[in-house]
């Protein structure tokens, strides 16, 4: 019998650190398929018509897919909205009713990788109050969101499907 099998297994979470003008973000590695740096050239900005959080599309791997502003989804306050020096970090969905589907998210500076812990998992907050948000971890004096991309995919696949249909 292996000596191992009794041994508890540490868990731990593989995730990139996002930072946005106001706040940092908590992205699960398996979710990021990609992370670019900004491109004027690849990006195609949104209708005036179109929720403000909602920037426009962004082409990768010859498709263009939804570009958003997580910032202004939850209604922080951004300083500038100046996207040059950003990264452009490609999500695959979570969700299985949209899977196959990506949407991208910007963020300043390259995102940092992080493995979390089964302690440091200890610190998240079951809920968050703020809507789009799923949880909270703090980590020192810094709490990093973890967004609520059930809430999010949703928002954006029905925005994305309304402005396709319309148009």
């Amino acid at each position: 019998m292996n000596s191992n099998a009794s041994a508890p297994q540490e868990t731990s979470v593989s995730a990139l650190l996002l930072r946005l003008q106001q706040r940092e973000l908590l992205i699960p590695k398996a979710m990021v398929a990609d992370v670019l740096s900004w491109n004027r050239e690849l990006f195609v900005p949104a209708a005036a018509s179109e929720s403000s959080w909602r920037l426009g599309e962004y082409y990768w791997k010859e498709e263009k897919i939804p570009l958003v502003c997580f910032e202004k989804l939850i209604q922080a306050t951004t300083a500038g909205e100046e996207l040059l020096k950003r990264k452009v970090v490609v999500l695959k969905s979570s969700q299985t009713e949209y899977a196959n589907q990506y949407y991208a998210i910007h963020c300043r500076g390259f995102p940092k990788p992080l493995i979390l812990s089964e302690q440091s998992l200890d610190f998240l907050d079951t809920e968050s109050n703020q809507e789009w948000i799923a949880h909270s971890i703090s980590i020192g004096s810094r709490v990093l969101d973890i967004p609520d991309f059930e809430a999010l995919e949703g928002a954006v696949w029905f925005t994305h499907s309304a402005v396709h249909q319309s148009a």
